[in-house]
C-alpha cells in the first residue's frame, strides 16, 4: 500500500500547492491589473483637463465647469462613507454586497472626477495635500481590498477543506495559524487606512472653505 499510495499523495500535495499558489496570485494579478487600470484612467482625467485647458485664457480646473466638476465629485465621494458607517451602526448585521459595491464605486468615480477639476495646476497647499492624501487613501484601499479578499477566501476554502479530511479542529487551528495572522494585517491596515480617509475630509473641508471664501462658487 505504502508504494501504491505514494504517487497518489505527491499528486495530491502537488495539486495542494498549485492551488495555494493560484489562490495566493490571484488576488495579486487582480490588484496589479486595478491599480493600473485607475493609473491610465489618472493619467487621462489630467489630459483631458490639459485638452479643455488648451488654448483657453483660464485653466479648465479654475472654470465653473471645472468647480461644477468638483462638487460631483466631492458627491461621489461622500458615498464612500455610507458602507463604513451603516456597519458601524449595526455591527452584527451583515450588510449586501451592494453597499459594498458602492464603497467601491464611490471611491474611484469620485477621485477620478477630482483629479479632472484639479488638474495639473495646484498651487495652494492645502489643495495639494487634499490630492495627495486622496491617492494615498485610493491606493490603501486597493491594498485593503486584495488583503482581505485573499485572507477571507483562503481561511474558508483551507477550513472547509480540511473538515472534510476529518482533521481535527486543533490541528486546523495550527495550520491556518498563518493565514489568519493576514486578517489580523487586514485589522491593521484599517486603522491606518480610517485616518488616512477622515484626514482627506478634514483637508478637503479647509479647501472647499478656502475657495468659498477667496473666490466664491
Amino acid at each position: 500500500m505504502g508504494q501504491d499510495a505514494l504517487p497518489t499523495a505527491c499528486g495530491v500535495m502537488r495539486e495542494d500547492a498549485r492551488e495555494s499558489r493560484s489562490i495566493e496570485m490571484a488576488p495579486l494579478s487582480r490588484l496589479m491589473a486595478i491599480a493600473a487600470l485607475l493609473a491610465a484612467a489618472a493619467a487621462g482625467a489630467l489630459f483631458l483637463e490639459a485638452f479643455l485647458s488648451f488654448g483657453a485664457p483660464t485653466p479648465f480646473a479654475h472654470t465653473k465647469s471645472g468647480h461644477v466638476i468638483g462638487w460631483i465629485g466631492l458627491g461621489f465621494i461622500l458615498l464612500v462613507f455610507i458602507y463604513p458607517i451603516k456597519k458601524r451602526m449595526n455591527p452584527n448585521r451583515r450588510w449586501p454586497r451592494g453597499w459594498f459595491r458602492l464603497h467601491i464605486a464611490g471611491g474611484i468615480i469620485g477621485p477620478l472626477l477630482i483629479f479632472l477639476h484639479a488638474g495639473a495646476h495646484v498651487h495652494a497647499l492645502v489643495p495639494l495635500l487634499a490630492l495627495a492624501t486622496l491617492v494615498v487613501v485610493v491606493v490603501s484601499g486597493i491594498v485593503g481590498q486584495g488583503v482581505h479578499y485573499l485572507a477571507i477566501r483562503t481561511l474558508h476554502d483551507r477550513r472547509q477543506r480540511l473538515h472534510e479530511e476529518g482533521i481535527s479542529d486543533e490541528e486546523i487551528d495550527l495550520r491556518l495559524h498563518r493565514l489568519a495572522a493576514q486578517e489580523e494585517a487586514f485589522r491593521l491596515w484599517q486603522s491606518i487606512h480610517a485616518p488616512l480617509t477622515l484626514l482627506f475630509a478634514v483637508l478637503a473641508v479647509m479647501h472647499i472653505v478656502g475657495a468659498l471664501y477667496f473666490g466664491g462658487l
